[in-house]
């Protein structure tokens, strides 16, 4: 690693040196004053507890849907409409 060099002495670590186009730039951690942990939660985790609310709210509604439309493909009886199909993936973004 050109332009990297360890700082002279014993001990604790005081820093790092870099060369840059001849230029010096002495890097020191910062001071325990002004470190700052923190936490949050990103607006993914947001919409993905939002989603999971939705679907454990819907849970019996689909189901019952899902078992309904099973048995209209078991007796022949689904039928699509691909209009309606087309419409939804449109919508949706697909």
């Amino acid at each position: 690693m050109a332009g990297v060099r360890k700082t002279s002495g014993t001990g604790a670590a005081r820093g790092v040196v870099y060369d840059l186009a001849g230029a010096r730039q002495r890097v020191t951690p910062p001071a325990a004053a002004e470190r700052v942990d923190t936490a949050g939660i990103t607006s993914e985790a947001r919409a993905l507890a939002r989603a999971i609310e939705a679907v454990e709210e819907a849970g019996e509604v689909r189901a019952e849907r899902v078992r309904a439309l099973r048995e209209q493909i078991r007796n022949g009886t689904y039928n699509p409409d691909p209009a309606e199909i087309a419409r939804k993936l449109v919508e949706r973004g697909f």
